[in-house]
């Protein structure tokens, strides 16, 4: 098994559907081990993405992923200490769970989870967290949750490679890293707004016109972009003084959410979100 199943009554309820990579993470308020609070809506609507490890004490494959130091490293790159662009929140997802099992005591734990450990713990009766969400599989789930949309973008348990821990921390920061560029991507939206700039229709099937306004003629650059921050299409044009046109073909590109920047020689910028249908 990948995972160990929670209890006996969270292993019948795998038969019902549950949903967690693209599911809107349910919002929560949690309290940690040292009394401070933790709201996730809050980190999110700050920017930040938050990587949530629902495990258990008594659970051996949390332990050896928590003997990785996966989540140290990145905690250490991403976190208040490094860029500050993640939260990293280790949540303990059973409710029978006694603090000394935490500390490595007691029958029910594979060893001292707290010493060393870096970012916050959180240990509580009862569960705050739905992990039918959460941990649909079991645990250990280490969610990636995105700022961009407040959904659940990957399980970090599923970028390991067997015998090669140099290269899941890699896989890992490169879907961490995916998450924060989305971040960035929508707060642009909001940030660039030195272009008047149109897009129709939106939602689209496949064309779509880009409409800007420019204060002299220029050359302007339009570039289309993943959720994920990656660039799918890049146009060049001359833009003349006034209102601009552009029509940009989507056809080829799966239904989802994308960003059309505009970019002018003069350093000016517009980034709108569209949707495909």
């Amino acid at each position: 098994m990948k995972k160990l199943i929670t209890s006996l009554s969270f292993a019948l309820m795998a038969g019902l559907s549950f949903g967690q990579i693209g599911a809107t993470a349910p919002d929560f308020t949690v309290t940690d081990i040292n009394g401070t609070q933790h709201n996730l809506y809050s980190y999110l609507n700050d920017g930040k993405v938050v990587l949530l490890d629902v495990s258990a004490t008594w659970c051996g494959p949390c332990w050896n992923f928590h003997n990785a130091h996966y989540l140290e490293d990145l905690y250490a790159e991403y976190g208040p200490a490094g860029t500050n662009e993640v939260v990293v929140l280790f949540y303990e997802g059973d409710a029978a769970t006694a603090a000394n099992a935490l500390n490595g005591t007691g029958g029910s734990t594979q060893g001292d989870w707290v010493t060393g450990t870096p970012y916050p713990i959180i240990n509580e009766t009862p569960l705050q967290l739905n992990l039918n969400i959460y941990a649909p599989l079991g645990f250990p789930t280490i969610n990636i949750i995105s700022c961009a949309d407040k959904k659940i973008k990957w399980d970090l348990w599923d970028s390991q490679v067997s015998g090669n821990t140099a290269q899941s921390l890699q896989n890992m920061r490169t879907k961490v890293q995916e998450a924060i560029d989305a971040c960035a991507l929508t707060a642009s939206v909001e940030d660039l707004t030195t272009i008047e700039t149109t897009i129709a229709p939106n939602p689209t099937k496949d064309l779509v016109n880009v409409s800007f306004s420019v204060s002299a003629n220029q050359e302007a650059s339009i570039e289309v972009f993943s959720i994920s921050g990656a660039t799918l299409m890049t146009t060049q044009t001359d833009a003349v003084s006034g209102m601009n046109s552009t029509e940009i073909d989507l056809s080829q590109f799966d239904a989802g959410t994308y960003f059309v920047k505009v970019s002018t020689a003069d350093a000016s910028s517009k980034m709108v979100k569209v949707i495909k249908n």
